[in-house]
């Protein structure tokens, strides 16, 4: 129960401040540029601050971490449901700090305690990450009509923080302190080092990359196509609702498979064929392309995951091969969709957009390829 709550917790969050935006923007007297720091900034955070996470959690024990996360993105809830710009970028803060750390432990905590049933328990993380945003996203704006606040929603994710920090505090305050890894863990600069590790970093960034980017445009890349602007939001809700049982089934299938590139070769053909589409015929069956979407890279992000805990021996390694991976990946991730609309800017339609994207993920199915091979992260002490 409490690994679910704390998944829940490393989503929800990021999207609950997305759909209320607007009535954001127009209380605080505030442009779009300002306002877009609420979402953003968050995932800057998650590159800059997600390799401090190890050391953190060597000094402290992991399960200590995990609560120190959660009591983080809980007080940066509160503070961003605050009328208060300077006090929404602070809650933006704590709350992205809190999402890094979390990010990071996770996979480390699935290789220390559930070493025995990683598909399921990585299934299950995936998936209760994809319910948590699917939720948020869906009753923001219900919550927000309902009390006549934009604050309401995004409180009500930060109690759902906080209690979901004071089981972990409850967990964690019945354990030493400190678990030993600060002591084992070697230096980063070991696992600079490892093709392994630069090969998943790299696909992990390409596909945080082409995620966050087509979850920002791809309503506009459909409306200017011709597609109704009803189904054009109903793609975005199709995507993220495959992606939950996509996400499952690939951290279940990769755990049982040796040799995993024609697995990650299949998944990118599915992104391949769902923006060749979007590109050549947009309106021909846009909620086909949807669905391929959502299993594509639902099943590309958990299998990303799913290979932090498979090509490392020991947790505090996993927690390293986390904070390198998807420190790199989301601030390619953060750049995505800036340089997909300043494509689109300079084209005035959305064709060189979507080329950038087939582009990228050639390189992101050849280091899916390289990375499907049986090899492990090695450094020097395992």
């Amino acid at each position: 129960m409490a690994f679910g709550l704390a998944a829940i917790n490393l989503r929800a969050p990021i999207v609950v401040v997305g759909p209320v935006l607007e009535p954001i923007m127009s209380t605080l007297a505030i442009g779009a540029g300002t306002a877009s720091l609420f979402t953003t900034g968050m995932i800057l955070c998650f590159g800059l601050l997600s390799p401090l996470a190890p050391g953190f959690a060597g000094r402290v024990g992991l399960d200590r971490a995990i609560a120190w996360a959660l009591s983080l993105i809980a007080l940066g809830g509160l503070l961003r449901g605050i009328e208060s710009v300077t006090l929404m970028l602070a809650g933006t803060l704590c709350a992205g700090l809190g999402i890094a750390f979390g990010n990071v432990f996770m996979p480390s905590l699935v290789k220390r305690d559930r070493g025995d049933r990683l598909g399921r328990t990585m299934g299950l993380y995936t998936v209760m990450m994809g319910v948590g945003a699917t939720i948020s996203a869906g009753s923001a704006v219900p919550l927000m009509r309902a009390s006549g606040s934009w604050s309401t929603p995004i409180w009500l994710w930060a109690g759902f923080g906080v209690l979901s920090a004071l089981l972990w505090w409850r967990l964690a305050l019945r354990l030493p302190a400190g678990d030993g890894a600060a002591a084992k863990r070697p230096p980063m600069s070991r696992l600079f080092r490892s093709p392994v590790a630069w090969t998943l970093t790299l696909f992990m960034g390409a596909q945080s990359l082409g995620f966050y980017t087509l979850q920002t445009w791809v309503p506009a890349v459909a409306i200017q196509a011709g597609v109704p602007e009803a189904t054009a939001g109903l793609m975005l809700s199709m995507i993220n609702l495959t992606s939950i049982p996509a996400s499952y089934f690939i951290a279940r299938l990769a755990s049982r498979l040796t040799h995993h590139s024609l697995l990650v070769l299949g998944l990118c053909a599915l992104i391949a064929v769902a923006l060749l589409g979007l590109l050549l015929a947009p309106t021909a069956a846009p909620i086909g392309w949807a669905l391929l979407l959502g299993a594509g890279q639902g099943g590309c992000f958990s299998f990303a995951l799913t290979m932090i805990v498979l090509r490392t021996r020991q947790p505090q390694h996993a927690a390293m091969l986390s904070g390198m991976s998807q420190s790199l990946g989301y601030l390619l991730a953060a750049c995505g969709p800036l340089l997909f609309g300043a494509l689109h800017g300079l084209s005035g339609d959305w064709q060189l957009s979507l080329g950038f994207l087939l582009l990228l993920l050639a390189g992101q199915s050849m280091a899916g390829v390289l990375l499907g091979r049986p090899r492990m992260v090695r450094l020097g002490d395992d």
